[in-house]
């Protein structure tokens, strides 16, 4: 990984970004179509701040690390796709009312956090 320092700022190269996305504060109800096609590389995405309510579509992001997914309206029994490399979940904020079958689906599905 390469880093940039210009003034007091430190910054990723952009090739060290590539695998990261951003889709925070977009009012998104799901995942859009450009993002999908990307997917399996994407190892760190924030997505927070939107309206989600469905976690389906990360079944192709084979190699994510940290998902943020903090301010949607995730409930206890959205389902998680199967995320081997998920390491760091964020998800404050939701609708999860029932947090005891929601870890249960989150430890099914993310065997590493």
């Amino acid at each position: 990984m390469r880093w940039t320092t210009c003034g007091a700022m430190t910054h990723l190269s952009e090739a060290d970004q590539s695998w990261r996305r951003s889709l925070a504060y977009r009012d998104l109800i799901t995942l859009p179509a450009n993002f999908l096609l990307e997917a399996s590389y994407i190892r760190t995405l924030d997505a927070s701040h939107n309206k989600l309510t469905s976690l389906a579509p990360l079944h192709n992001c084979t190699q994510l690390e940290t998902l943020i997914l903090d301010q949607n309206e995730l409930g206890s029994t959205c389902e998680m796709p199967p995320l081997p490399s998920l390491r760091y979940l964020s998800v404050n904020g939701n609708e999860i009312a029932d947090l005891a079958s929601f870890v249960h689906m989150i430890k099914r599905s993310c065997p590493n956090l």
